[in-house]
């Protein structure tokens, strides 16, 4: 009669507790958790041997091919199971040969290899469903076994803790079943078993060749898995991957969990405050899991700046705090560069600060670079371009470095140039006040008692302050400059003239045929030597008297000539007469210019000297208003010039000649 399913348990308990068992296979139902003939670790499917699952105790008798000749065999009776087992000499798992099948005997046997008629091979059964050990302790694998075999010919147990990808062979207390042709129960516990989510067992039939083996073959029964107690529920906190943070920075933290955790457990990363308490933590990761691991962690912003925090792991389920981690944290306030800003500012503004034009609150520890290199954080609108300014922290501490920017536009400010004073001569006509501006620009105004209209008549001796004013833009004031002008009176020597005297006339202050004259000036004679300005006809000589005043600076020295003729008044008289009004302009070259009061042509000069010869007849042309006549074969001295003009009038008018 066969017995009820078997029972896969999983246990959970935190507490320590009596054996548990984990699993119980003992074959006695049509399905269990193994799966029969794989090909792990070098097996094959098929060959001379194969896995079966029954309850078959009795030998027989068969008979074997062998390259064409038929060769009898027998295969002994499997011994019975001792009572120990759980239902003895029912159903096992056990190798079996298949020329043995093939005749109807299907109890544990297997066909050796030979070499000649039956090859080498590997058969292997394993588990085809994970047992959990986590939180439990003492891990044991218990089993039925008997395998008469030989040297070549023998079982093997095998396990997996990755669900039966990779297989491990248990060699601890025994390496090789075989040399026994009775059940014997064997018992297998070893650390590697326990803290396993997904652990399996397999056994592996190894049929190498020999000559010297006996059945039966590879048999098993009453599998079981069993912990003697479960583990308490642990977690340590693991070593911090560095001890200075900056906030805001991330982390893995590695831990360790041991024992058993529940559905949904969460293990959790909290943070200490400044000092290492833990009185208010901050929860900063955390990851869903029953098992050991890491946990990736965020530092929030806004921390305290401090070098006392301590983290710790703690798990949800069952509710477990770790032990902080060994060594203090630093954690710092990651550096400031501040909020960018623009900026607008005038050419002839003040240096001023680029770190003040930050906005927000940076920190004091960085560097600037830009279109021209900042000295001490300043920047002169006078002297520096334009352009974008970059402002980089350089503050010591394990957090990265920041950065802001300030962009300074700058715009041309109104520049009246500098305040000037200048004296000017009254005599100036091309005077003009923009020609006296010291360094300003020429698109301003001038004012003159707040008026830009009328200015000043700079002709008139004064002083006259001038303000002078550049319009400013939005970005920049406007700018102003006074020119206050002095205007200087200039010399005054008189009216030049012509004067003729007898030779025998009283002496004539020339001074008094000038006009309104400035007095004080010097007098030069026809000759260029100095004069006293009184003239003596008896002793006196006819030519041209220079008065010379000097004038005050700005002004030059002013000049007036008096065309002197003494007359001996004897023979020329008969010259003297005559309608036409002439005057004498003065000699130009060896030319002597004569100003008429018509417009009419000259028809004739003669010219006659002192005693009253007529001496050339000239050469002379004639002009608008004029008469230049040619005396340069004339001897220097005094002459008459008598002109007719077509109309028959006449005129005479004495000249000097010089040479």
């Amino acid at each position: 009669m066969r017995q009820l399913p078997i029972l896969l348990v999983l246990l959970f308990s935190v507490e320590v507790s009596a054996q548990q068992v984990l699993l119980n296979e003992d074959f006695e139902v049509p399905t269990n958790v193994f799966t029969l003939n794989t090909t792990d670790v070098s097996s094959s499917t098929g060959g001379a041997n194969t896995w079966l699952v029954n309850d078959v105790y009795a030998g027989g008798n068969g008979l074997a091919d062998c390259l064409g000749f038929e060769i009898p065999f027998t295969i002994p009776t499997t011994a019975g199971q001792p009572a120990g087992v759980s239902s003895a000499n029912g159903y096992y798992m056990h190798t079996a040969s298949t020329q043995a099948i093939n005749s109807g005997v299907l109890c544990c046997s297997f066909g050796a290899a030979d070499g000649f008629c039956t090859d080498p091979g590997n058969h292997f059964t394993r588990m085809s469903t994970d047992v959990s050990t986590l939180g439990l302790s003492n891990i044991t694998l218990s089993f039925w076994w008997i395998c008469q075999g030989g040297s070549a010919n023998y079982g093997e147990v095998y396990y997996s803790i990755d669900g039966g990808t990779n297989w491990t062979l248990v060699s601890t207390p025994i390496a090789q079943y075989r040399n026994s042709s009775v059940w014997v129960q064997q018992s297998i516990t070893l650390p590697a078993f326990a803290e396993q989510a997904t652990l399996r067992f397999g056994f592996r039939f190894v049929n190498g060749t020999a000559f010297s083996a006996a059945d039966p073959g590879f048999g098993l029964d009453d599998i079981r898995i069993t912990a003697e107690g479960a583990i308490p529920a642990t977690v340590s906190t693991g070593a911090m991957p560095n001890t200075a943070y900056c906030e805001g920075a991330s982390f893995a933290l590695p831990y360790t969990a041991e024992g058993q955790f529940g559905a949904g457990n969460t293990f959790s990363v909290e943070l200490s405050d400044a000092s290492g308490d833990f009185s208010a933590p901050l929860t900063i990761g955390s990851v869903v899991s029953g098992t050991s691991g890491s946990i990736t962690c965020m530092l929030p912003m806004g921390f305290e700046a401090g070098s006392g925090y301590r983290v710790r792991v703690v798990s949800s389920t069952p509710a477990v705090i770790g032990d902080p981690n060994a060594l203090d944290i630093a954690i710092s306030i990651p550096p400031s560069a501040g909020e960018g800003n623009t900026v607008q500012a005038c050419s002839s503004d003040a240096a001023f600060s680029l770190f003040e034009a930050l906005e927000g609150t940076p920190d004091d520890c960085g560097t600037w670079s830009g279109p021209s290199p900042v000295l001490g954080g300043m920047f002169d609108p006078g002297t520096m371009a334009a352009g974008l300014y970059v402002y980089t922290t350089n503050c010591p501490g394990p957090c990265p470095q920041d950065q802001a920017t300030v962009t300074v536009s700058l715009f041309s400010a109104a520049n009246a140039g500098a305040d000037v004073q200048a004296d000017i001569c009254g005599d100036d006509a091309g005077f003009s006040p923009y020609q006296y501006l010291d360094g300003g620009s020429t698109t301003g105004q001038f004012f003159y008692e707040g008026q830009p209209f009328p200015l000043p008549d700079f002709s008139v001796p004064g002083t006259y302050g001038l303000d002078y004013v550049v319009a400013g833009t939005s970005q920049c004031p406007a700018d102003s400059a006074t020119l206050v002008f002095t205007v200087i009176a200039p010399a005054n020597a008189g009216t030049s003239l012509n004067y003729t005297l007898c030779i025998n006339d009283d002496p004539v202050e020339l001074f008094s045929l000038l006009g309104n004259a400035d007095e004080g000036g010097e007098w030069t004679d026809p000759s260029g030597g100095p004069f006293n300005g009184t003239l003596v006809p008896a002793t006196g000589q006819s030519g041209l008297y220079t008065y010379t005043v000097t004038g005050e600076e700005p002004c030059g020295d002013a000049q007036s000539f008096v065309a002197l003729v003494i007359d001996p008044c004897a023979g020329i008289g008969e010259h003297g007469v005559g309608s036409l009004q002439l005057e004498w302009g003065g000699q130009v070259g060896s030319e002597q210019v004569i100003v008429l009061d018509v417009e009419d042509r000259v028809r004739m000069v003669q010219v006659f000297d002192a005693v009253g010869r007529s001496i050339i007849d000239p050469v002379f042309t004639q002009q608008s208003g004029r008469v230049n006549v040619d005396l340069s074969t004339a001897a220097a001295g005094l002459y008459s010039l008598v002109v007719t003009m077509d109309d028959h009038r006449i005129g005479t008018v004495r000249v000097y000649q010089q040479r």
